[in-house]
């Protein structure tokens, strides 16, 4: 799964055992650029270890690999991907990149379950990236681990030369980023020294990326050379600057400038409809006035407006309503000036609470419209 991003080569690590029920993907959107941020790399290539020596934590590794795929930023980038197990490979060329090519590539790594050449596989990304110019990011998920290869253990500086070379031959910029998967000391520190051949390099665990916040951390610094602390969890922040904090971000990569909820949700306060009704008062509109003014300064973005109502009325009832709000909406920003093409509206009636329907507070609450970032 080579993914194209200004030279960005991914190594995305062993995927789930083939026998096992696969571990959902991390539920993370699509990474967005703040105003002040955009895309770096020109070429991305994810290597995943499939190898025997990651058997058990497969599943794990899978899931990541979906969740970096299905979560990478909109860009004019390349990306591949090599997962390697022994003499068996699993192979995506470099391509520009498109989501539901990538979301499909990693979903169909396969268990290997052969020695772990890591040098071989660095020397086909290399190969890969031979004479490209500009940026490249290499992902490594590996558990770091040398095995034996005809009866002889693998000498580990085999994969620091190919690194070496990697750089060599490529005509700009190249950042190998490792992901460690299991927890073994020594493949550890060998993923760190892998790493640091590169000047731009990073090292992590693969519990270092497990949430929504660590992961798209690590995107950032992927994709945006944003300079990240290892683990959000040891560090918390706010990546996206929204005033909430990332391990209670319900909906982190908002962009700069929207208004959100306590829970990180990107909220058109102020837009309130009368009962059964979907006429847009002067504060609503006020509201959404606020909205035109973001989608305006981030031109790219794609977004759909969500209705919500309460519980007090039917299902049925409900949806309908919701329904008519938010097209309400859409209609507005389109006649501001918005492409609407860059607009969807769906409303989801009562289903999706944010609050507690059995009290007026949390009713009130609940008669939301929010803004959601599409890919």
């Amino acid at each position: 799964m080579l993914f194209r991003i200004a030279l960005a080569t991914a190594v995305i690590s062993a995927l789930a055992c083939a026998s096992s029920p696969p571990k959902p993907p991390i539920q993370a959107t699509a990474l967005v650029p703040a105003a002040n941020e955009a895309v770096v790399i020109d070429q991305l290539i994810v290597l995943v270890d499939a190898s025997n020596s990651v058997k058990k934590e497969f599943r794990d590794e899978k899931a990541l690999v979906e969740s970096f795929a299905r979560s990478m930023p909109k860009g004019d980038y390349e990306t591949g991907s090599i997962a390697f197990g022994g003499f068996d490979r699993t192979t995506a060329p470099l391509e520009k990149f498109d989501r539901s090519r990538v979301v499909a590539e990693a979903t169909e790594i396969k268990h290997l379950d052969e020695g772990t050449p890591i040098h071989k596989a660095i020397a086909e990304a290399g190969d890969a990236l031979k004479g490209k110019r500009g940026t490249a990011a290499v992902v490594l998920y590996s558990d770091g681990e040398i095995t034996s290869e005809g009866g002889k253990e693998v000498d580990p500086q085999l994969a620091i030369d190919a690194v070496k070379a990697l750089r060599k031959n490529h005509a700009g910029k190249v950042c190998l980023h490792t992901v460690q998967v299991g927890s073994d000391p020594e493949g550890g520190a060998f993923l760190r020294q892998l790493a640091g051949v590169t000047e731009c390099g990073s090292s992590r665990s693969l519990e270092g990326v497990s949430t929504v916040a660590s992961l798209q951390q690590f995107e950032r610094q992927v994709f945006l050379g944003a300079e990240t602390t290892p683990d959000v969890a040891a560090a918390p922040g706010d990546l996206d600057g929204d005033g909430v904090i990332d391990a209670k971000d319900q909906c982190p990569g908002t962009p700069r400038g929207a208004a959100v909820d306590k829970r990180g949700c990107w909220e058109v306060k102020g837009l309130h409809f009368a009962t059964d009704s979907a006429q847009i008062d002067a504060k609503g509109k006020k509201a959404l006035d606020e909205v035109a003014t973001v989608l305006q300064k981030n031109p790219d973005l794609r977004v759909q407006i969500d209705g919500h109502t309460d519980a007090t009325a039917s299902d049925e009832h409900n949806r309908a309503l919701s329904e008519r709000r938010a097209e309400a909406a859409r209609s507005y920003l389109v006649a501001k000036g918005i492409d609407e093409d860059r607009l969807k509206a769906k409303g989801f009636g009562e289903a999706k609470p944010a609050a507690d329907n059995a009290t007026a507070e949390g009713r009130a609450e609940n008669r939301r419209t929010e803004i959601e970032v599409l890919d």
